[in-house]
């Protein structure tokens, strides 16, 4: 069933953000509007000049615009060459699957997902921008590979629920590996503030 990852993640993650999140947190509100608004908008589709496309894949570029715009020249130049970068790999991947399908071995959302991860954790560093440069690369895939299509008159709807679950199960990836650095953050301090307080203890 197309977009069953995609209703399972996003609805957690919204009830995570509304009720659990700490409420003082500014991007709690922030959070849960853009996966509700995500979440609605993703069953309609809509015909856009040469496009077919799912309403969610607004509220994704909304949300995309209003988090960039407001990035120094530096930084968002950057975050565009990760994009564009992650937007090449997408779209060659659906190419390739198009024209040669039998060397997807496995799931391939899963694939698609690992290689959005994969690509984001190598070209960013800051957590945020990593979700930032993946969402962002993988909106742009789809228009990408959907204007490819539609010279050769195949039909292809942009942000469709096959794609939502592509896209959620990169971002449980990404959030999930960033549970880890924290996780080992943490340890690593502990570890250090203990050797620390038993060097104390020798010396006196």
């Amino acid at each position: 069933m197309e977009g069953l990852y995609f209703y399972w993640l996003a609805w957690m993650a919204w009830i995570w953000a509304t009720f659990f999140m700490d409420k003082k947190n500014p991007a709690r509100m922030k959070l849960a509007f853009w996966l509700l608004a995500v979440i609605v908008a993703a069953p309609y589709k809509i015909h856009l000049f040469i496009f077919d496309l799912h309403l969610s894949a607004f509220s994704i570029a909304m949300f995309l615009f209003i988090e960039t715009r407001k990035k120094k020249k530096g930084s968002f130049l950057y975050l565009y060459l990760s994009s564009f970068i992650i937007m090449l790999a997408y779209t060659s991947f659906l190419l390739f699957e198009l024209y040669d399908p039998v060397w997807v071995l496995f799931d391939r959302k899963i694939m698609i997902a690992a290689i959005g991860f994969y690509l984001a954790l190598l070209l960013q560093k800051h957590k945020y921008n990593r979700g930032l440069a993946l969402i962002s690369g993988f909106l742009q895939g789809e228009i990408l590979y959907s204007m490819i299509l539609w010279q050769f008159n195949f039909p292809y709807s942009i942000s469709s629920l096959a794609f939502m679950d592509i896209l959620i199960i990169s971002l449980a990836m990404l959030i999930t590996w960033s549970g880890f650095e924290m996780a080992i953050g943490i340890m690593s301090r502990s570890t250090l503030n203990q050797a620390e307080r038993e060097e104390q203890k020798l010396h006196e």
